[in-house]
């Protein structure tokens, strides 16, 4: 039983280490860390108006939030895609499934 306790300490102290590893990541290595986000101003430059969604979806990858209208009077469907990154705010606003605008609100 004694040996099966130290085996335990021995797991519990590698994970800690490895969380301390990963805490104390330098700066460029941090940035490569695989859930990097998309949402850059280099790639926010990238969209253009006449894009369409799934063009937008590759280049800043899936939002957090998104929202759709119908327009009067047969005009069409308008959607908002928001992505929240670092203080940043972004929305693409598509009519009809094509880019029509984009904000990008620093926060």
């Amino acid at each position: 039983m004694g040996n099966e306790r130290a085996e335990q300490m021995k797991t519990f102290a590698r994970l800690a280490l490895l969380l301390v590893l990963i805490l104390a990541m330098p700066g460029p290595a941090a940035r490569a860390w695989p859930f990097k986000s998309k949402v850059t101003r280099q790639n926010y430059e990238r969209i253009h108006n006449g894009m369409t969604e799934t063009q937008v979806e590759e280049i800043l990858g899936k939002p957090t939030e998104m929202k759709s209208e119908m327009g009067l009077q047969d005009l069409g469907e308008f959607d908002s895609w928001i992505y929240w990154h670092r203080g940043a705010m972004v929305m693409i606003d598509f009519s009809n499934g094509y880019v029509s605008d984009k904000s990008w609100t620093q926060g």
